[in-house]
């Protein structure tokens, strides 16, 4: 393992693996973005078949969100992960085999269901691997590796595509996520489940089943989760190119450079930003990046030249980046025990229905009333969420003192039976 890695999570190599496959999966994902549309269109699908192609990948991941959480209580998540990231291997390979437009409408559906499942389970995994002292780390670890293989992919993609041919994208994505499937079945470890519970713990399981939609933090850091989907969807990858291309008058070239830079800015500051959430509080941390973000984001509405753009772009990047692991740390933080997993899944459903819904709906607004009215609701969500977060979510951390390169320690597993 590199030291700055190990400086950074210790000896868990749990961790390392986990982030591994959920960065191979987010990199499946990746790959087909600019291969996708060329690969569709050879099938004669029609722009309204492409956004159904995307939508039923994301329509995959909402089905299967609340469903995978519960199994990663019932069962070994290291099991169900391993699973569902050879899933993803399967579907990309057998999308490079796919012979018409019904067969893509399907296979992009199947992978949705994979991917879902393996990023719940994955977060559900570290979730039951870490304490309340070093989850945001953990979190942030997983966060950067996201990003990494969110950010590589598209460039494997299109590289593939161009020397190899189409097909070749998806083969490549399934053999790299293959790879670290392999990885994980000779060295993951398996992670406490619902079946390693003190019999107190069981016993009070029935009485907690309700437990979580009363709970106004948990409900809270779901609003967090919708409004950082909803600009991270409807925002970043929707609206900013609208006003780049329209406004401003990037070519695309410029725009990935840009966009590119922020995420590489993301990767390196994500694993600070969750140290700092385990020193001060979460709540310290999500609230103000909010309702900053909120704010910054109105300053699109003067961005008519490259240089206030990109200002804003990377001011509003930098506070997503606190927003982005804190609120799954803080998730893991308040869920109760043994119901870890489906709080997972609850969080990640509410994410991807703003990932449903922002692009359509500032696209409306886009459409019959301009952009600075799109601007002005994107701001307002985030800022409503931040507020909202604030005034109902309770602080999960006590902040304390510790040495700066303190590393994650590593729970011993404990000893899995599979549930009949």
């Amino acid at each position: 393992m590199p030291s700055w890695l190990r400086r950074r999570v210790g000896d868990n190599r749990n961790l390392v693996i986990v982030c591994g496959l959920i960065a191979a999966s987010q990199m499946s994902w990746g790959v087909v973005v600019p291969v996708l549309p060329l690969y569709a269109r050879s099938f004669g699908a029609s722009g309204a078949d492409l956004g159904l192609i995307v939508s039923l990948f994301v329509v995959g991941r909402l089905i299967v969100n609340i469903p995978a959480g519960r199994l990663a209580e019932r069962f070994d998540a290291r099991r169900l992960l391993l699973a569902a990231v050879g899933g993803v291997v399967v579907c990309s390979v057998v999308t490079g085999f796919a012979t018409s437009l019904h067969q893509l409408f399907a296979l992009r559906f199947v992978t949705g269901l994979a991917g879902g499942a393996a990023i719940t389970i994955g977060q559900a995994f570290i979730a039951h691997t870490t304490t309340v002292h070093n989850r945001g780390r953990a979190m942030g670890t997983l966060q950067a590796f996201q990003l990494a293989g969110g950010a590589i992919g598209p460039s494997l993609g299109g590289v593939m595509a161009s020397v190899f041919g189409l097909r070749a994208a998806f083969f490549s994505s399934g053999l790299i996520a293959l790879g670290f499937v392999a990885w994980g079945i000779l060295r993951l470890e398996s992670s406490p489940t619902a079946s390693g519970r003190s019999p107190v713990e069981a016993a009070a399981e029935p009485e907690r089943k309700g437990f979580m939609l009363r709970d106004p933090s948990f409900l809270a850091v779901c609003v967090v989760a919708f409004a950082v989907f909803f600009a991270r969807f409807g925002g970043q990858q929707f609206l900013v190119p609208i006003i780049a291309y329209d406004n401003v008058g990037l070519t695309a070239g410029e725009l990935g450079l840009a966009l590119g830079l922020v995420t590489t800015a993301n990767i390196v500051l994500v694993s600070f930003a969750g140290r700092v959430a385990d020193r001060i509080g979460r709540k310290r941390v999500i609230v103000p990046a909010m309702v900053l973000a909120g704010l910054a984001t109105v300053g699109y509405v003067w961005a008519d030249s490259v240089v206030p753009l990109l200002v804003v772009l990377c001011f509003v990047g930098l506070l997503n980046t606190f927003s982005g692991p804190t609120p799954a740390a803080y998730l893991a933080d308040v869920a109760p025990p043994g119901r870890q997993g489906p709080a997972v899944g609850v969080f990640r459903t509410f994410g991807d229905l703003a990932g449903l819904i922002g692009p359509v709906l500032l696209g409306w607004l886009v459409e019959h009333h301009g952009t600075d009215a799109a601007v002005l609701v994107l701001a307002g969500v985030t800022v409503s969420a931040g507020v909202w977060f604030a005034l109902f979510a309770r602080e999960t951390v006590v902040p304390r003192v510790t040495g700066p390169d303190e590393a994650i320690p590593v729970r011993a597993p404990a000893t899995v039976t599979p549930s009949p």
